[in-house]
């Protein structure tokens, strides 16, 4: 295709909204693919008979799909380009999460949640390297710019937390045999929709980005500080 320059610039004057909607990647691979669980672990294990060691090990398998995604990725992002695994992945995470909607078999579920951490890993990953992309584009504004990309994570988690108790309730009133099933597909549906706002605008910063290629060598010492504090993090959740 054409350079599109018209799109590009979009990225350029528009620098608030554009990391508006790459926040919805962040969304998407947190609070909806990832800390939505958490609402609907208690009428799973009601409603499935399962024991403690079996929630928590759908968690487990989440996690773990995450970290097989984050190795994953950058090969990914080489090959096809940060937009299309941002984009590719939120498809591929709205998928799983409605697949969910589908079965009942703990196995088939803890796969699925392996898969959609994979997926999320894609999403959160390349996400960042494209509003790192647009704050060297606006670099006066690089900070907040990154702030409203993590942000995502927050308004993911409360659209999970509006969401959720209004499916159970529409499930329940109309008897539904696994009310929690449609929770997982209305949150698919939502990653799917959040997938289509973020598309066009990821597009824009890939290509507006691409000539503002940095210089300078990596220095693993001068991370060591910022992963351990994501390391910490990464504690945190893992434990509740």
């Amino acid at each position: 295709m054409g350079s599109l320059p018209g799109l590009r610039s979009l990225a350029e004057r528009r620098p608030f909204l554009t990391a508006f909607a790459l926040s919805l990647g962040a969304a998407i691979s947190l609070g909806l693919t990832r800390f939505s669980y958490a609402l609907l672990l208690p009428p799973m294990r009601a409603d499935l008979g399962w024991s403690y060691f079996l929630s928590g090990a759908m968690n487990t398998g989440n996690a773990l799909g995450y970290f097989i995604g984050a190795l994953m990725t950058p090969a990914l992002m080489r090959r096809y380009g940060a937009q299309a695994a941002l984009v590719g992945g939120a498809v591929l995470a709205g998928l799983f999460m409605m697949l969910s909607g589908f079965v009942t078999d703990a196995n088939l579920l803890i796969g699925q949640r392996v898969l959609a951490g994979i997926a999320s890993a894609f999403i959160f990953i390349s996400g960042g390297l494209l509003a790192a992309r647009l704050g060297l584009l606006h670099p006066e504004r690089s900070g907040l710019l990154l702030g409203i990309y993590y942000g995502g994570t927050g308004l993911g988690i409360a659209a999970s937390a509006l969401l959720v108790p209004l499916v159970l309730d529409a499930a329940d009133a109309h008897a539904a045999a696994h009310g929690w099933q449609w929770a997982w597909i209305a949150l698919g549906a939502l990653c799917l929709l959040a997938t289509l706002a973020m598309a066009l605008p990821a597009r824009q910063v890939d290509g507006a980005a691409s000539n503002a290629n940095g210089q300078g060598g990596f220095k693993a010492r001068a991370f060591a500080f910022g992963l351990l504090g994501y390391l910490m993090f990464g504690d945190d959740p893992a434990g509740r």
